[in-house]
């Protein structure tokens, strides 16, 4: 029956982490894609506000790269990713007709890689790009950007901004190597250079307000700050809170089985205290005893908590025939946790199992161990 017990607990603790961070992974994703809370342009730029929160608007104005780190530096500031954007002949031989290359740091982005629809399997490599949604280009084609040929690597999904859904989108060092010079000694990628860029996209920290980190900001000269819609900041830091209050409930209801388990072993413990005193009789120490009780008890929660996270995975078979299935209907995306993620999950729960019923039975374990074996004998039929 005890193995029964924990194997539910562990079972449905397991599934909800599983759901839970799933569902987190999909919340942020939906945030990543609402754009960046703020953004930072030369003052001479023209920018349509909904656009801008995705990606740069076709500007010649730029800043200096020096400023991304001042501002990812400011009080409120979580996360700074710069872009720039170039216009280039997309054929070759038809200089004329050009298109959107901007260009982004996969490590600081995070407004364009959270729209990756579809990708080419494998690691991006330099001479790789990605296309808007709205692009005629398949994956795994072959294009000409800036007369230099690069592949297909990923599509974007469909944003309904604009500028966003029919540019293409390479890292800097792939768009280095696109502005490789010709023998003329000019710039393939006009008015290329490796120390300005279009903007600088700013998500907020926790707690920080759009009016404070703009304030901060203004104090640099030639630039404007271009804010988002409110809700959005307002909607992903309530999500923050409510995401930290799960964490905390669950803390408390493992702190609660943790008691529970402590007051279960009590009342075993009880009852084998006739055995514990004949083992104290016939010359058994002290450790010794209590690291019997407490294998046995680490042996009975974590066979329970294996047992649990099959049980678990039967719940979350029965989820995503039911509740994730409805949300595909709906268009609306489920994001799952890798398979790592889950596996460590999955060890994570039978671990914290065995644990809970070793500590649950130290301390009984160690007051029983404890008594004149004389007393414990006498007692144990009580």
């Amino acid at each position: 029956m005890l193995v029964l017990a924990v194997a539910l607990g562990s079972g449905a603790i397991f599934a909800s982490l599983i759901v839970g961070l799933g569902i987190n992974a999909s919340m942020q994703q939906s945030f990543d894609r609402m754009g960046a809370d703020l953004v930072v342009l030369p003052d001479a730029a023209m920018v349509n506000i909904t656009s801008a929160l995705l990606t740069v608007q076709p500007t010649d104005a730029s800043l200096d790269e020096k400023l991304i780190d001042e501002i990812a530096h400011l009080d409120g500031v979580a996360q700074v990713a710069p872009q720039t954007i170039y216009r280039v002949s997309i054929m070759s031989g038809m200089p004329e007709h050009r298109t959107n290359l901007i260009a982004f740091d996969p490590k600081r982005d995070f407004t364009v890689t959270p729209w990756l629809n579809e990708r080419m399997p494998g690691a991006m490599q330099k001479n790789d790009i990605i296309c808007g949604a709205r692009r005629t280009e398949n994956l795994g084609d072959e294009i000409m950007p800036a007369a230099s040929p690069a592949n297909v690597y990923a599509k974007l999904g469909l944003s309904g901004v604009g500028p966003f859904d029919e540019s293409i989108f390479a890292p800097y060092a792939t768009v280095a190597a696109l502005t490789s010079q010709d023998k003329t000694g000019e710039y393939c990628v006009p008015r290329y250079s490796p120390t300005r860029v279009s903007a600088v996209l700013v998500r907020l920290k926790f707690g920080a307000t759009p009016e404070q980190v703009r304030f901060s900001i203004a104090r640099f000269p030639a630039v404007k700050v271009v804010t988002g819609a409110r809700i959005v900041t307002s909607t992903r830091q309530t999500t923050t809170i409510l995401v930290a209050g799960l964490l905390g409930f669950a803390a408390v209801v493992l702190l609660a089985s943790l008691l529970l388990m402590s007051l279960l072993f009590s009342a075993i413990i009880a009852e084998r205290h006739r055995e514990i005193g004949l083992l104290r009789a016939i010359g058994s120490r002290r450790a010794n005893i209590v690291r019997m009780l407490l294998a046995e008890a680490g042996f009975s929660t974590g066979a329970g908590g294996v047992c649990g996270i099959l049980f678990g995975a039967v719940l979350l078979l029965g989820f995503q025939h039911s509740l994730v299935y409805y949300l595909e209907t709906l268009h609306v995306e489920f994001k799952w946790p890798g398979l790592l993620e889950m596996a460590l999950a999955a060890t994570l729960c039978a671990v914290v199992a065995a644990a809970v019923g070793i500590l649950g039975s130290l301390v009984p374990a160690w007051s029983a161990s404890g008594k004149e074996p004389y007393e414990l004998i006498n007692g144990g039929g009580n």
